[in-house]
């Protein structure tokens, strides 16, 4: 199938280091000396224009066609806030096992970091969000796939929103 849609991310950081002035409660923030600048970067990932299902991005509604909605229709978009509740256990955010082309999570909760495997529920899960940061990348179109993708909860419980794109 052709890739027919696009996701455009960027990334922008202005690096600063914090300097305490001889009187100890005064704190004041500047840029630091090297880079000297703004760090970031701009990136497209194509992707396919069928995903394998409504849910690859978490802030589609759950009714959102009319075929879907249940009996009570008319309260559907009031429940729905578009993240995905996480405890400890491992959750993946979909079984389909085509080339991950792109993958967007940030987490939306107050206190517990979320953590992400790339390699599945027993892999190891090196990348650590703390609460409202996120993380994007785009896929190698050889190993990973979206079915590799793991998500827990540090401790206790958390929510997330994402994107997790096949090529």
């Amino acid at each position: 199938m052709p890739n027919a849609r696009r996701v455009i991310f960027s990334t922008y950081v202005i690096p600063t280091k914090s300097i305490e002035m001889e009187e100890t409660s005064i704190r004041q923030t500047e840029f630091q000396d090297s880079p000297a600048g703004t760090l970031g970067g701009k990136g497209t990932a194509s992707i396919n224009a069928t995903q394998w299902g409504d849910g690859w991005t978490s802030m589609t509604a759950e009714g959102a066609y009319w075929e879907d909605q249940t009996e009570n229709w008319e309260i559907q978009g009031e429940v729905w806030d578009g993240k995905l509740s996480l405890t400890t256990s491992p959750t993946d955010l979909t079984d389909d096992s085509n080339d991950l082309a792109f993958l967007y999570i940030k987490n939306t909760g107050a206190t517990n970091n979320v953590l992400v495997s790339l390699n599945g529920t027993s892999g190891n899960y090196y990348i650590v969000i703390p609460p409202e940061g996120s993380v994007h990348l785009r896929g190698d179109g050889t190993t990973l796939d979206c079915n590799d993708v793991f998500v827990k909860s540090n401790t206790g419980t958390t929510t997330m929103e994402f994107i997790i794109a096949k090529e």
